[in-house]
């Protein structure tokens, strides 16, 4: 099982249709079929229930997609923790308190992941 394949299911499991899910994640609808199949053979269960050119997730394949979305959501921030997207790590600021009091309760709504440290002196 790969990160590839998990985006692949979820492409068909929204869309019911390898076609559409192929648009999608940008392959061709056979390299779909075959690397769904590879998962369904790794899992040992069947994700989706065939009927004519449509696909319904059969009650494994229910389950395993929110098993799924959560280890892609997983990526996801990990890649923007690690990426840097996000300013994190802690702030030192002198300021007025005054100053402080006004601007920095609304700054630290926006950005979560700084740690703010506050002295005086």
């Amino acid at each position: 099982m790969d990160l590839t394949q998990l985006e692949m299911f979820n492409a068909v499991a929204l869309t019911g249709s390898i076609t559409q899910a192929a648009a999608k994640v940008h392959r061709v609808p056979s390299n779909l079929t075959t690397r769904i199949r590879q998962l369904e053979a790794d899992l040992g269960v069947s994700l989706f229930i065939r009927e004519n050119q449509r696909l319904r997730l059969s009650p494994a394949g229910h389950n395993f997609l929110r098993y799924s979305q959560q280890i892609l959501a997983l990526v996801d921030e990990a890649r923007m923790v690690v990426a840097g997207e996000e300013p994190q790590g802690l702030f030192s600021l002198g300021a007025l308190e005054s100053t402080a009091a006004v601007r920095i309760p609304r700054c630290w709504r926006v950005i979560t992941s700084v740690t703010l440290k506050f002295s005086s002196r």
